[in-house]
């Protein structure tokens, strides 16, 4: 009796050392960061002990820790970061409701784009900053003309990236769904968005950016409260670690918001993130 033998696709052979090279790669890239990290934070400690940084100007990490945990211990932080995180919200949450509409109906209609086009090219080449007079002016200094200036340099980048990844979906794919006699609303949700989702939630990485730039300005200018008048404060009374203190959890709520904007497109557009590992 002869024995049967079952070939197995090269390709399906493969397909198992996939995940692992993945996983070693991610492994490898996590391990250089925290690497570069430490040795960033190491040389700068030995630096401000050994007395070639100045700590009044440039501080110290053990110094950062220790003003930080003072601040948490007596809660004299949670006021400026909830003041922050208000702001920032509410701005950021606002541009993307109206930004990526916008932004939507910019790459879908050419009439649209023409009327709209030169509007969006003057908001985005000024300076968004200069606007926070007015709306002091305007909506008073408070929460509303914070939000204002969040929403105003926000919105532009939300609207630029929308209307760049909907203008770019294959308009094969469009024609083709249109010929299976979909509607409008089926080329624009099964089509259109999903195809342009990557581009969309880079503009959202960079409007997180953008707001909290904007946010701590308004609140060095329009505010008694918040981490940007924290570090004002702070920068006044030449308290270097409160002002590394308000930077870093500025940079720490940024990284995270990226973080899990990326990890929202790794679930609900995975292929976008396997092209990029294969290529």
């Amino acid at each position: 009796m002869t024995s049967s033998h079952v070939s197995v696709p090269a390709g399906d052979a493969e397909e198992p050392e996939r995940p692992a090279r993945l996983f070693g790669r991610s492994a490898l890239v996590y391990a250089l960061r925290f690497g570069a990290l430490a040795a960033f934070l190491i040389i700068w400690e030995s630096a401000s002990r050994t007395g070639l940084v100045d700590p009044l100007f440039a501080s110290s990490p053990s110094l950062i820790v220790a003003k930080f945990v003072e601040m948490v211990s007596d809660g004299s932080i949670w006021p400026h970061v909830a003041a922050t995180a208000g702001v920032t919200a509410a701005g950021f949450g606002l541009a993307v409701v109206v930004g990526v509409p916008v932004g939507i109906l910019m790459g879908r209609s050419e009439l649209i784009n023409a009327t709209a086009e030169p509007f969006v090219a003057a908001l985005y080449a000024s300076p968004q900053v200069a606007f926070l007079p007015l709306l002091i002016i305007w909506l008073g200094i408070g929460f509303t003309s914070k939000v204002a200036l969040v929403f105003i340099g926000s919105v532009i980048i939300m609207i630029i990236n929308t209307e760049t990844g909907v203008a770019q979906v294959d308009p094969r794919l469009i024609e083709t769904a249109r010929s299976f006699t979909a509607s409008e609303r089926q080329v624009l949700t099964k089509i259109v968005l999903p195809a342009a989702l990557p581009v969309i939630l880079a503009g959202m990485r960079l409007s997180i950016g953008r707001a909290l730039v904007m946010v701590v300005v308004a609140e060095i200018y329009a505010s008694n409260l918040g981490l940007g008048y924290l570090i004002f404060q702070a920068g006044g009374m030449y308290d270097t670690a409160q002002v590394f203190v308000g930077v870093g959890i500025l940079a720490a709520a940024g990284v995270t918001l990226t973080a899990a904007l990326r990890a929202f497109e790794r679930w609900y557009a995975p292929w976008q993130f396997d092209a990029r590992q294969t290529g």
